[in-house]
């Protein structure tokens, strides 16, 4: 199986989960770096709620050589980041499977998901599933927070998942 993981991530939770599922796939790791730093929490979180694209550095939407494209964003505001939904917004997804995995503060968010999703088919990719992770509580309330360990769990659990078709199939 030849996969893409294609992740943004601010505060490195989503990178650890993308770091661990590449290694159990022996995926290509592809990061979207957003030319805004996105260091200010409240501006990064407006840019989400109006569900605004990023000017990306060095962007890469080229796909082809790849068989599942997993997007990976973190969640702000119940909303996909800028750089998520600027690629969302422009790669050409046409005969991928596509795997959506969003990692957010409270865990799943099904309006997020369902955003994704529909952004992904409307590129052509057939979504063969949506995974929710709760990251860290980067946010400073009060909550519970995901550790190091346990993000790379998830990236592992992850991995079996994409290769499960695939042993059945051998």
């Amino acid at each position: 199986m030849n996969t893409l993981i294609v992740y943004y991530s601010r505060s490195g939770s989503t990178r650890t989960v993308a770091a661990a599922l590449a290694r159990g796939v022996g995926g290509t790791l592809r990061e979207l770096v957003d030319a805004n730093a996105r260091t200010n929490l409240f501006a990064a979180v407006i840019a989400a709620l109006f569900r605004r694209s990023a000017r990306l550095v060095s962007p890469d939407y080229d796909v082809a050589a790849y068989e599942t494209v997993v997007v990976m964003t973190p969640v702000w505001a119940g909303n996909p980041t800028p750089a998520a939904n600027t690629f969302l917004r422009t790669v050409n997804l046409t005969g991928k499977k596509v795997l959506i995995v969003a990692l957010g503060e409270s865990g799943e968010n099904l309006a997020t998901s369902s955003r994704l999703e529909k952004m992904a088919r409307d590129r052509g990719g057939q979504v063969i599933g949506i995974h929710h992770i709760h990251g860290l509580n980067s946010s400073g309330k009060a909550g519970p927070s995901a550790t190091a360990e346990e993000l790379q769990n998830e990236g592992g659990n992850l991995a079996d998942l994409l290769r499960e078709p695939q042993d059945q199939e051998n």
